[in-house]
Formats: C-alpha cells, sequence, structure tokens
C-alpha cells in the first residue's frame, strides 16, 4: 500500500470509531418509557406452586 492509502485507511478508520463512540454515547443516554398498564402486565408471577388445589 502507498502512503496515500495508509492515510486514507487511518482517516476511515478514525471516523468510524469516533461514530461508534457517539452513537454508544447517545444509546446510553436514551430512554424508553413503559407504560404504567404494560409494566403491570410483564410482571413476574409468583413460583409458588399451590399443591393443595391438585389435592382435591
Amino acid at each position: 500500500m502507498t502512503r496515500k492509502q495508509w492515510l486514507i485507511a487511518v482517516i476511515l478508520l478514525f471516523v468510524t470509531i469516533v461514530a461508534w463512540v457517539v452513537f454508544d454515547i447517545f444509546h446510553s443516554y436514551s430512554k424508553v418509557e413503559i407504560p404504567q398498564k404494560v409494566q403491570e402486565v410483564i410482571e413476574p408471577i409468583s413460583p409458588e406452586f399451590n399443591t393443595r388445589g391438585l389435592e382435591n
């Protein structure tokens, strides 16, 4: 590779890394709010199993 090709490759690599960092920072600061009804629906259920109902 010639010196000019190396320079182009380094510039493209630098631009890629800067874009990656900027998008990562943007992604970490963006927040998605879940509506209250959806939060109620996706709450975990109790892992306890009612065996008295099976005995009857």
